[in-house]
């Protein structure tokens, strides 16, 4: 049987003209595209601040309350580890206060005071939990950066220091900060195991979180590493952001 012939004995409808993409030559539309797409954001980040508050801050509760049970007994048969027991509930004690200010939008208290002295702070923890030997070189006067982006940096340094705690196996570390010319350039290097950066997921939550950081800052964020040869991470960020990079 001949198909075309067979098919031309039915009216077959007309074919419907395809309608311009309004939405994509509208500026309006992509304009109340986008405004949508902020609020849905919008949203999200406060249901994850929410979770956060009742389901992280009921369990740092509760161990700050254990700490506090182990301190009572262990006191008089173990009084060597009480100093540890103190540094452990002074962690617990700010991991709440940290998941307070988070709930409520907040950047980091602390932040908005002195960003040197607070990095020094993060960086004298971590050579208390990990023996590794930190080292710390800041600029001696107070760095400008606005609460909101000294928020991103501080967030950069504690996440390479928590790798390297879990992962690194290291004994020596250094966080360093200066300035050259128009831009900041953050340094954080440690002398551990290193690994090949092939082998991390380019959407693993830590590394994409400091990486979207440093878009926040206004630059990169790059990793260097070699099995063996340790791992540097690196940001450069200009020293003053434009109103169109803080967008």
């Amino acid at each position: 049987m001949n198909i075309t012939t067979t098919l031309s004995h039915y009216n077959l409808p007309p074919r419907k003209q395809q309608k311009p993409d309004t939405e994509a030559a509208c500026p309006s539309c992509q304009s109340q595209q986008a405004r949508l797409c902020a609020l849905a954001r919008t949203q999200e980040r406060k249901r994850i601040a929410r979770e956060l508050h009742d389901e992280l801050g009921q369990q740092l509760t509760a161990l700050q309350q254990g700490l506090g049970v182990l301190r009572i007994h262990l006191g008089q048969d173990r009084p060597d580890l009480l100093g540890h027991i103190e540094r452990l509930s002074s962690i617990s004690h700010s991991a709440i206060e940290v998941v307070r200010e988070i709930s409520n939008g907040a950047p980091i208290k602390k932040l908005q005071h002195n960003l040197s002295n607070t990095l020094k702070g993060l960086i004298d923890e971590f050579r208390q939990l990990s023996e590794v030997d930190c080292r710390c070189n800041l600029p001696k006067q107070d760095l400008e950066l606005e609460p909101r982006r000294a928020a991103h940096l501080y967030r950069i340094v504690q996440e390479s220091l928590t790798n390297i705690l879990r992962h690194a196996n290291a004994s020596r570390a250094e966080v360093s900060l200066e300035q050259r010319e128009n831009d900041y350039v953050l340094e954080i290097f440690d002398d551990g195991q290193g690994f090949i950066l092939s082998d991390i997921l380019p959407d693993s939550t830590g590394l994409s979180g400091m990486r979207e950081r440093g878009k926040q800052l206004g630059g990169p964020v790059i990793i260097f590493s070699h099995p063996g040869q340790g791992t540097i991470v690196q940001a450069i960020f200009p020293v003053h952001q434009s109103m169109k990079e803080s967008k």
